[in-house]
C-alpha cells in the first residue's frame, strides 16, 4: 500500500488496481472515502481504463476479430509499478503485456497520479500510444465517498446528503436498461440546483449518467462535509451506489459512456470513443476539494 500526506489529508493507494483505499482527515481524524463492511460493494474505488462500465456481452471487434473485456477494463485487474513519488504525490503506471494484447489489441502506456495540494486531492490521467496504429479507448473515476445516515430495515437511509450544482443544469441523461448494463435510450433533463439524495434516487435507475453540458463543478454536502469536484475536463458525471446497505455514495467522472443495448461492435465507432495516434499522449483530470462544514 502507498500514502501521501501533508498537513491536512493523508490518501492510501492500492497499487493492485491502483486505486484509492482511504482519504483520511487528518485535522479531525475522519475517514471520508467508503470502507466496506461486507454489506454492500466491496470495492472503494476503480480506477476505468480503456473502457468504461460494461460492453454489450462484454465484447468488441476490432477489424473483424473479437475480443473480451471485463467491466472497466484492465487496469483494476492488474498491478501498477511505482514510477515517481514525493510525500504529497505519487505517481503509478502500467504498459500492456503479452495477456493484455489477448484482450486489447494494442500497446499503451498507462499512468494516474494521485496529488494533495492543501485540501485538495488531484487525479491525472496520461494515456500514451506506444504501438504502431491508433489506438481507442475510454477511461475515468470511480471514487466512493463516505455518506451520512444509518440502517434501517435492510436499507441505508441517507441524512442530509445533498447535490449541488451551481445553477439549474439542462443536459441529457443515458437511460440504462432494467439490468443497469447497456444504454437503451436518451433523453433531456433539467438537474435542479439543489438535489437531496437518498438511495432510491439514485438505484432506480442503477447508475445516473449524464452529459457535463456545462456541469463544471458538482459539491457534495454530506457526513459535515462539502466534496467540490471538479469535473471540467471530464465528459460524463455519473452518480452511483448500491441498493440496500451502504453508506456511500460514487461521484464518477468518465471520458465515455457504456455499450448501447444494440452496439456497433466495432471499437473505433463507438460513441465518445477516444483515439491516439502513434506516439501522441492525452492528460487529464479532476479533483476534489474538501472542506469541514462550519470550519
Amino acid at each position: 500500500m502507498f500514502t501521501i500526506e501533508n498537513e491536512l489529508l493523508k490518501v492510501s493507494i492500492n497499487p493492485n488496481g491502483g486505486s484509492m483505499t482511504s482519504i483520511y482527515d487528518k485535522v479531525n481524524n475522519n475517514e471520508l472515502l467508503y470502507q466496506p463492511d461486507g454489506k454492500s460493494w466491496n470495492g472503494q474505488d476503480v480506477v476505468i481504463f480503456p473502457f468504461v462500465a460494461r460492453l454489450k456481452d462484454s465484447k468488441y471487434e476490432y477489424n473483424g476479430n473479437t475480443f473480451s473485456m471485463k467491466n472497466h477494463g484492465l487496469i483494476r485487474y492488474n498491478t501498477l509499478e511505482l514510477l515517481k513519488q514525493t510525500p504529497a504525490s505519487i505517481t503509478l503506471g502500467f504498459d500492456y503485456n503479452e495477456d493484455t494484447l489477448k484482450q486489447y489489441p494494442y500497446k499503451f502506456h498507462f499512468e494516474i497520479t494521485y496529488s494533495l495540494e492543501d485540501n485538495k486531492l488531484n487525479i491525472y490521467y496520461k494515456i500514451k500510444n506506444l504501438d504502431d496504429k491508433i489506438i481507442y479507448y475510454e477511461f475515468g473515476g470511480h471514487p466512493a465517498i463516505k455518506t451520512s445516515g444509518y440502517e434501517a430495515n435492510d436499507k441505508f437511509i441517507y441524512e442530509n446528503t445533498t447535490l449541488k450544482f451551481f445553477n439549474d443544469i439542462e443536459t441529457k441523461r443515458y437511460v440504462l436498461d432494467n439490468t443497469g448494463s447497456y444504454i437503451i435510450n436518451e433523453e433531456k433533463v433539467n438537474l435542479p440546483k439543489d438535489i437531496n439524495l437518498n438511495k432510491e434516487f439514485i438505484t432506480k435507475d442503477k447508475t445516473l449518467i449524464y452529459d457535463i453540458n456545462g456541469i463544471n463543478n458538482v459539491r457534495l454536502f454530506t457526513n459535515g462535509y462539502i466534496y467540490s469536484f471538479d469535473i471540467s475536463e471530464a465528459e460524463i458525471l455519473a452518480l452511483w451506489t448500491w441498493p440496500g446497505l451502504g453508506d456511500y455514495i460514487c461521484v464518477e467522472p468518465w471520458w465515455g459512456i457504456p455499450d448501447y443495448i444494440n452496439p456497433n461492435l466495432e471499437l473505433k465507432d463507438k460513441p465518445l470513443i477516444h483515439s491516439l495516434k502513434c506516439g501522441d499522449e492525452e492528460n487529464k483530470k479532476y479533483s476534489i476539494k474538501i472542506e469541514r462544514i462550519n470550519g
